[in-house]
């Protein structure tokens, strides 16, 4: 059922053209008709709030936000907080603002925040506005907001895609989808879609980590498996690296560690009972490991608390590493080792891409690769012991 700004739009000749356009589009182009391309605004001409706007045109809160949004990334309106907003230039017929979308599985995450900043920020001084959009971690929806942001005028897209299964991958909507369009893969991506993809190294990551923890003094490091079919190429390459950092240090890993454990999806926030039951299978392994890496912090802090509680030492016992050096482990104890992308500089890369597709530079995909610090983090009490045991060994 159409609502009432809908039903008031969708009228004569042009309705079949319209109803292809998500309702904000079509709300934020009446909007500059009725109030932004009136030949009688002026610069700074405050618009009616968005409360007035729901009685005038019968239609959500969040619908007019996102309408007033597009406005934002067309340059047309600014919006001041505690005052309105306010007309910041009128709409031309002569030129066409250059719009670009960056869609990511969820917009509060840290990470996705880390990127927006770096794409934004990139965006702006390539002389683009940016529409942005949660995906809700749905490929479905991913599909629908890539339609609604290219209806909208973006010109080409960001995509931070939704981890598929291998499963999903044959009808994939961008195998057969807006082959024209410039769609570049961010942080994720499989080579089957042919895209330009924006990565990083967690190959070398996964290796680089293992080397670290060799060089710590642990020889049974184990793995945190994730289920073949679950197509997370970070997780999957940090394996991999693990596998050949061992492998070049002389140490064979036991097949007690390879798939003792297998998630058939990524889990981002470990339940306290999944994290026990890792932590009881994990001790139940022989040799019994003395370290694990884990898929990111998010996963390493629960694991860690289940080790506790059933009475392992962290680190000395069992040090368990993580990634992404994200805030919640920050000030966890104990402190523990991650890494550090940079996904700030990675959406810089990735705009820098998209220009050079929209300006005709690039037409073959192509990946690019942003290699990964580690972050040695360890507990105060080990760093104090480390540091008194150097000292008696220099005399001191």
């Amino acid at each position: 059922m159409l609502d009432k700004f809908e039903s008031m739009i969708y009228n004569g000749s042009t309705m079949s053209a319209l109803k292809r356009l998500p309702t904000y589009v079509l709300l934020a182009e009446r909007i500059k008709a009725e109030w932004i391309s009136r030949p009688d605004v002026k610069i700074g001409d405050r618009l009616p709030t968005q409360f007035e706007l729901q009685k005038m045109l019968g239609v959500s809160r969040p619908t007019i936000a996102k309408a007033i949004a597009l406005l934002e990334a067309e340059g047309l309106v600014e919006s001041r907080q505690g005052s309105g907003v306010y007309l910041r230039s009128a709409p031309t017929t002569t030129t066409r603002t250059r719009l670009i979308s960056f869609i990511a599985p969820r917009s509060n995450a840290s990470l996705v925040l880390r990127a927006y900043y770096g794409i934004e920020r990139r965006a702006r001084q390539r002389g683009y506005q940016l529409l942005m959009a949660s995906s809700e971690d749905d490929v479905r929806h991913e599909e629908e907001l890539v339609e609604q942001h290219l209806q909208a005028g973006a010109q080409g897209v960001i995509l931070y895609p939704v981890t598929r299964f291998r499963s999903q991958l044959s009808q994939d909507y961008l195998l057969r989808r807006w082959r024209e369009v410039p769609i570049v893969l961010f942080d994720i991506g499989y080579e089957e879609w042919q895209r330009p993809m924006v990565l990083f190294d967690n190959y070398r990551l996964g290796y680089e980590m293992t080397q670290a923890l060799l060089a710590h003094g642990r020889r049974r490091i184990a793995f945190l498996h994730l289920n073949a079919d679950c197509l997370h190429r970070s997780i999957h390459e940090r394996r991999e690296g693990w596998l050949s950092a061992m492998q070049d240090a002389g140490i064979a890993v036991p097949p007690s560690y390879l798939n003792w454990i297998d998630f058939t999806d990524r889990l981002h926030m470990l339940s306290s009972s999944i994290a026990e039951e890792i932590a009881v299978r994990l001790m139940q392994l022989s040799p019994q490991p003395d370290a694990l890496i884990a898929w990111e912090d998010n996963t390493a802090v629960p694991i860690i608390r289940a080790l506790q509680k059933i009475g392992v030492n962290v680190p000395e016992q069992v040090c368990v590493v993580g990634f992404d050096d994200l805030e919640t482990s920050r000030f966890f104890q104990p402190a523990f080792p991650t890494s550090q992308p940079d996904f700030a500089r990675l959406g810089e890369i990735a705009v820098e891409v998209l220009d050079e597709w929209l300006s005709g530079r690039q037409s073959t995909p192509r990946t690019y690769i942003l290699s990964v610090p580690v972050l040695w983090r360890e507990p105060r009490t080990l760093r104090h012991a480390a540091h008194k045991k150097r000292g008696r060994s220099d005399g001191s």
